[in-house]
């Protein structure tokens, strides 16, 4: 059990607030919410002073693999296996997977643009053998090094994704409207990116390159790879918005303060 759990377990167990205790420490309600989440540590001296309030010593409060003791700890631990979400808890968990999915669907629209004249049925010799294959290595080097970035980037709201969440009534009915409102633009979104997408690469019924003049040629490549990319954008970038609303308000409505 990790210090922001047993933090968490051990002020519902006494019928705090996060307010209450924040004015017991001195400190404020976001700073209590940060710790309960394992976003930081308080200082020293609020972590004696945790210890004082809740009558714990400082190797139970502090080491990760003791458990909570009391009867009415275990019975509270049974009951609750998730994290208490603030306000601010889930903007910034929804600002944190926008950015994210903003980067990856950069990476996604520019690899699959970059690389659209390659499966359409119009390719043009000139451009399959001299620039495809570099705006190929570029557009793919750029799409895993996003990745393996996002990848290593250390996540501070991982344990969201595998936890039961508990919110006030009145934070999950604002999250709940805020997706409602936003899911109709974020379906449209994906359906118009991906017909976008399918019609782009699929040559348009336009005679065959050998007929058409350099120029001509090069406006359909360049308009090809940008229509393709905004596109695949589009889609990615809407999945991963859906996705992070879906995930945090994915458990049933719970009443808990």
């Amino acid at each position: 059990m990790t210090f922001g759990e047993k933090l968490y377990k051990l002020r519902k167990a006494q019928g705090l607030s996060q307010e209450a205790l924040a004015e017991k420490l001195n400190t404020s309600r976001q700073a209590v919410s940060k710790w309960e989440n394992n976003n930081g540590y308080p200082e020293t001296e609020k972590i004696i002073l945790i210890s004082k309030i809740f009558q714990i010593t400082l190797d139970d409060l502090l080491i990760d693999e003791k458990e909570l003791g009391s009867k009415e700890e275990k019975t509270f631990s049974d009951e609750t296996k998730g994290f208490y979400v603030s306000r601010e808890t889930a903007t910034g968990f929804l600002f944190y997977y926008k950015k994210k999915f903003l980067l990856l669907a950069t990476a996604c629209g520019i690899a699959l643009g970059c690389n659209s004249v390659s499966y359409t049925s119009t390719e043009h010799y000139l451009f399959a053998s001299n620039i495809a294959p570099i705006l190929t290595t570029i557009s793919i080097m750029m799409l895993l090094a996003i990745v393996i970035y996002i990848a290593l980037k250390q996540n501070p709201y991982r344990m969201l994704r595998k936890k039961e969440l508990v919110f006030d009534e009145e934070v999950r009915a604002e999250i709940q409207e805020e997706f409602t409102k936003m899911k109709k633009m974020l379906v449209s979104g994906i359906a118009v990116g991906l017909v976008i997408f399918c019609t782009s690469n699929s040559g348009w019924g336009l005679p065959i390159f050998e007929n058409m003049d350099y120029t001509n040629i090069l406006f359909y490549i360049v308009f090809s790879m940008i229509l393709t990319g905004i596109s695949s954008f589009i889609t990615f970038f809407c999945i991963g918005i859906y996705w992070s609303y879906s995930i945090l308000i994915r458990n049933p409505e719970r009443k808990d303060r």
